[in-house]
């Protein structure tokens, strides 16, 4: 198997972002605190960052190597 190709940064960014939105509609800082909102930041990075790698490694058509 060949190694897994990462999408271009800013698919990342958006991704992310969008995601961090969605997570401060769903749990509101002020009600949850700072130590559960910064937990929640980094759990959104890396299934962002996981579930955008995934995405790319399927969808993208491959180079012939």
């Amino acid at each position: 198997m060949g190694r897994i190709r990462r999408a271009p940064w800013w698919i990342y960014a958006v991704a992310i972002g969008g995601l961090n939105i969605v997570r401060q509609v769903l749990f509101p800082p002020a009600r949850v605190g700072t130590a559960v909102t910064v937990c929640l930041f980094f759990v959104v990075l890396a299934i962002g960052f996981a579930v955008v790698t995934v995405l790319h490694a399927l969808i993208a058509p491959r180079a012939r190597e």
